[in-house]
């Protein structure tokens, strides 16, 4: 198995996940040198660019200026024992990156903190984990929520079976202990929206998290789907809706959006991603402007979320290599099928683009509007 493919809810899979030096582009060959490479050759280099644009990061500027307000969280989370520390929350649509986007900061975190405090605790004795990572899934008990974190750990009463409820008290303590023990500062706890605090389970469950954000000496970082809807984080008086409304007041909650034409700085900075993500196009037939020519086409296809273009670009590069066409062109994309809200959406979105391209004045050679 290839070990960038470990789950990151575990600890051995977060560790080769953060400590594993990002891959580095391919070189672009030539046509000619393409065609030039024996069988194996050729394979080896196909697979490599494959994995490479699977794996393509980008940084645009709302996951920069969301990684800055997670740095002011948690380098302001220094509050001694007894004090509740805040915590973070990402409240997204689905595939607009969020969950890229705390692992990647995860990442960091984790080599921040071994360059700080380095691999290894207690004279060498015990592995510094700063960063746990879980994923929610199912119906969410406090149980489930310790056990999660506890399979993070590989503790052995993540394992246990027929538990009573004081041996889940012991399971919550047992959690506690991992965290202190191993060092961990950053608990990220992906898909929230499994949660649902209108039911009895899902209550005990939310407070249970008010009650880690006191115990532990680490910050929690959230995501998920539609959390205000789901009364993840609601403002209430009484029962239930005041629990969570203690919530309310002690996370900060964050949003993504898709990208936007409607202005002319969210037509600049798509323009800018577009241009981004065409420089890690690794085609023999690749060339300057190849996708920025089409970032109109782009956004009609996608819809403006990052998580539909890029699998457009995944798939298309895909087909280029697969096909031998080694370049990216609306003919080529036309032929690749991605989800069905961006194929719904796509008619309605090309024909008001070509309408409004349409409508702009064109530019003579002097730069004045043409009649």
């Amino acid at each position: 198995m290839n070990p960038r493919r470990r789950s990151i809810n575990t600890y051995e899979g977060w560790k080769t996940y953060a400590e594993t030096p990002l891959r580095i582009q391919p070189e672009t060959l030539t046509r000619a040198k393409l065609a030039a490479l024996g069988d194996r050759a050729k394979d080896d280099y196909n697979l490599a660019r494959r994995e490479w644009h699977a794996n393509i990061v980008l940084r645009t500027r709302q996951v920069e200026a969301l990684e800055g307000q997670l740095d002011d969280i948690v380098d302001s989370n220094l509050q001694d024992a007894g004090r509740v520390k805040s915590a973070a929350a990402i409240d997204a649509l689905p595939t607009l990156g969020k969950s890229t986007l705390v692992n990647y900061y995860g990442r960091r975190f984790h080599q921040q903190r071994l360059r700080q405090v380095g691999e290894h605790l207690d004279e060498g004795d015990t592995l510094h984990l700063p960063v746990c990572h879980v994923m929610l899934e199912g119906k969410v008990t406090i149980k489930g929520l310790h056990e999660a974190l506890l399979g993070f750990y590989a503790h052995p009463s993540a394992r246990a079976q027929g538990l009573s409820t004081a041996r889940g008290r012991d399971l919550a303590r047992a959690a506690a202990e991992c965290v202190e023990r191993h060092g961990t500062r950053l608990i990220i706890i992906d898909d929230l929206h499994f949660l649902n605090p209108r039911t009895r389970d899902g209550g005990e469950a939310a407070n249970q998290l008010k009650w880690l954000a006191n115990e532990y000496d680490a910050t929690f970082l959230f995501t998920g789907v539609a959390l205000r809807e789901r009364g993840i984080i609601a403002e209430g008086e009484t029962g239930r809706q005041a629990a969570m409304a203690q919530t309310f007041r002690r996370w900060t909650v964050f949003g993504m959006d898709s990208f936007s034409l409607r202005t002319k700085a969210g037509r600049t900075e798509w323009v800018r991603l577009i241009g981004n993500i065409e420089q890690k196009i690794v085609l023999a037939g690749a060339r300057p402007g190849m996708l920025v020519e089409l970032s109109d086409y782009l956004f009609a296809r996608s819809s403006g979320n990052i998580g539909s273009l890029m699998d457009l670009v995944r798939r298309g590069a895909s087909c280029a290599i697969r096909t031998g066409t080694e370049a990216l062109d609306r003919e080529l994309l036309d032929t690749i099928r991605i989800d069905e809200g961006a194929e719904t959406e796509r008619i309605e979105l090309e024909a008001r683009l070509e309408r409004k391209n349409a409508q702009r004045p064109r530019r003579t050679a002097a730069g004045q509007a043409a009649a």
